[in-house]
């Protein structure tokens, strides 16, 4: 509860200052995309593939990811941004599927070292968290997650200059790094926590 309090009082810190931004006339307003993939996190689920015999493991922090957001810049080396997305893995065998899915919020400040470098820290909290089995696994049913409130850092290397992009003005865009600390509560017969720590690799487009 202490943490979840936390988050969004930090939240609200930041959607004060995104706002000051927007009212300021000489902020920049942009839209973002991203599209990676993450790795990392506690087993949710392991085993072999009945016709091939290899192994397979789904992980707390894996998976695909897309991004959609809002960014207020209003200096040239100082942003904050807001997205919402969609973080997505599965695995399917001859006799069973199993898919792991949450749509991530996260609030971000930017800090730009030079045109090609900028650096970012904030907050990530994991909505409608779930793990879910067909086939042969359907036995084991869905779970939902409990996500906990999480950290992020962030670098992110730019390919083409922060300043070209905007309404009129065309897009940029680069590589960005990741660490996202969080965890999830597995509720059962039993209540297990997972952590969902993970590097994400993506690539990300202002316009």
């Amino acid at each position: 509860m202490k943490k979840i309090s936390a988050l969004l009082y930090s939240l609200a810190l930041l959607s004060l200052s995104v706002s000051a931004a927007a009212q300021d006339s000489q902020a920049k307003r942009t839209t973002f995309v991203s599209f990676g993939n993450s790795m990392g996190g506690d087993v949710l689920v392991s085993g072999k593939y009945t016709t091939t015999g290899k192994d397979f493991t789904l992980r707390a922090g894996q998976g695909l990811q897309a991004m959609l957001g809002m960014q207020y810049q209003w200096s040239n080396t100082w942003s904050a941004q807001a997205a919402v997305g969609f973080h997505f893995d599965k695995t399917n065998g001859s006799n069973f599927n199993f898919k792991y899915s949450r749509i991530p919020l996260e609030a971000m400040v930017h800090y730009a070292i030079n045109d090609d470098w900028r650096v970012g820290a904030g907050l990530r909290y994991a909505l409608s968290a779930k793990f879910k089995s067909d086939g042969d696994a359907a036995y084991l049913g869905t779970s939902k997650l409990q996500a906990s409130p999480g950290g992020i850092a962030e670098v992110q290397y730019m390919l083409a200059p922060l300043s070209e992009s905007g309404p009129g003005r065309g897009a940029s865009g680069g590589i960005s790094l990741k660490l996202v600390d969080e965890s999830f509560k597995v509720k059962g017969a039993r209540t297990v926590e997972r952590s969902g720590q993970h590097w994400a690799l993506s690539l990300f487009s202002y316009f």
